[in-house]
């Protein structure tokens, strides 16, 4: 298989299995958005989306969240990791956002990225998302699977990856591809023990080729779970269970 087969493969496979794949954050504005992209660096979706309810009832906007103090917004985020980095940059933020973007949020990776908290993937994200951009984040989920599918090859860098990526796939499916991608390594192509026996993509993957075989690809293979069967199942979970 070319590798302009691979990536055909794979994203046709996702076109017809997940068609609608969308962030698992919630949010009501750019402003609540760019506050739980910042809180999610290496926190699970699960958990921002317990923190941040408390949050943006005491802050909704940037103006309100300029004139907090660390004291006053620490224990809304302190369940999530790094707390006081995070605090920190989240109060930086609101108050860059006052001083140089009117209190809205800047709809550039060029400007986002001046922003304390604010890297190249959170900006990504905030441009994918709010305004369908095509540019591709890539985080730890994208990274890992893109490499063990063999849609990069010899990535280094998670911006090595992002070039790879937006080479390939098509300027109309970048935005929907970064979520395709992410919600296959939450639920399936996971760090420790991957799922290939349940994975649609085994016939495309230099992964399972290579720990399974080429031949194991034509076998017969378990019921296919999707990444959007997965999240529908986690929403149905009791509320009080563990972030996963």
């Amino acid at each position: 298989m070319t590798r302009k087969e691979r990536y055909q493969f794979v994203l046709d496979y996702f076109s017809t299995h997940n068609p609608d794949a969308a962030t698992e954050l919630f949010y009501d504005s750019p402003y609540q958005l760019l506050v739980s992209v910042i809180l999610s660096a290496q926190c699970t979706d699960k958990r921002v989306n317990m923190t941040t309810p408390a949050i943006f009832e005491r802050y909704p906007d940037a103006a309100s969240l300029a004139t907090a103090d660390f004291d006053e917004l620490f224990p809304l985020i302190k369940s999530i990791s790094y707390p006081n980095n995070k605090t920190k940059h989240l109060i930086g933020m609101a108050k860059m956002l006052m001083s140089a973007f009117g209190g809205e949020v800047p709809l550039t990776v060029e400007e986002l990225v001046q922003l304390p908290g604010v890297g190249r993937k959170t900006a990504n994200v905030i441009t994918s998302v709010v305004d369908n951009q095509p540019n591709m984040a890539v985080d730890t989920h994208v990274f890992r699977v893109s490499a063990r599918i063999g849609l990069t090859v010899n990535a280094k860098t998670p911006l090595a990856a992002e070039r790879q990526l937006l080479q390939f796939i098509p300027r109309d499916q970048v935005q929907v591809a970064h979520h395709w991608l992410i919600l296959h390594g939450r639920y399936v192509c996971v760090a420790r023990s991957p799922k290939c026996a349940e994975c649609g993509l085994q016939q495309a993957c230099k992964y399972f080729a290579k720990h399974y075989g080429r031949a194991a690809a034509e076998e017969p293979k378990l019921p296919v779970v999707s990444a959007a069967s997965r999240v529908a199942a986690a929403a149905t979970r009791p509320s009080n269970s563990s972030p996963g």
